[in-house]
């Protein structure tokens, strides 16, 4: 969602730019109309409907981005919630090695993620949606996904090699 959110900033007529551009370089969350705007506009303008899934990566992160995307788009098939320690998160964001990766945003966005994300995740679990909770590949180990050709991709694949193809799949 990042990376969408970072092109939305460079388009010149963008009425979100500023506030994109003042937020995400300090890890701040964007407000949920901004984002989900961003979002409805890239799935009705940009991504044309062939039937394929859409994997949104990182959405939502808050109660008011869930229930925003519901009203405009309807109930999604299936949620991911990728999850993991606050130390394996910075790890992770130390890899990347980001400007917006810095330590102490780092710990922000783990504190924002317990605030705001797992609230979010909580709700949409008592809806009727299927979330599928992921800490490791163990989790997934005996899933099947539908292809985007309409066959089904198995997660029974050996290590982490077979792990990745999976969610590559997806």
């Amino acid at each position: 969602m990042s990376d969408l959110l970072r092109e939305e900033a460079k388009r010149p007529d963008s009425p979100w730019a500023l506030e994109i551009n003042a937020k995400l370089p300090k890890g701040e969350l964007m407000s949920g109309k901004v984002t989900t705007a961003v979002l409805d506009r890239y799935i009705r303008e940009v991504l044309p409907f062939d039937g394929r899934l859409l994997l949104l990566d990182g959405f939502p992160r808050n109660l008011e981005q869930a229930k925003d995307f519901e009203l405009l788009n309807g109930r999604a098939q299936k949620i991911i919630s990728l999850t993991c320690s606050e130390n394996v998160m910075k790890e992770r964001l130390a890899a990347r090695g980001r400007n917006d990766d810095a330590q102490e945003i780092a710990e922000s966005r783990y504190q924002s993620y317990l605030e705001e994300t797992v609230p979010a995740i909580e709700y949409l679990k008592r809806g009727e949606h299927e979330v599928v909770e992921v800490s490791d590949a163990s989790d997934l180990r005996g899933r099947t996904l539908p292809n985007a050709d309409g066959s089904q991709v198995s997660s029974d694949q050996s290590g982490d090699e077979g792990f990745y193809e999976f969610v590559q799949a997806i």
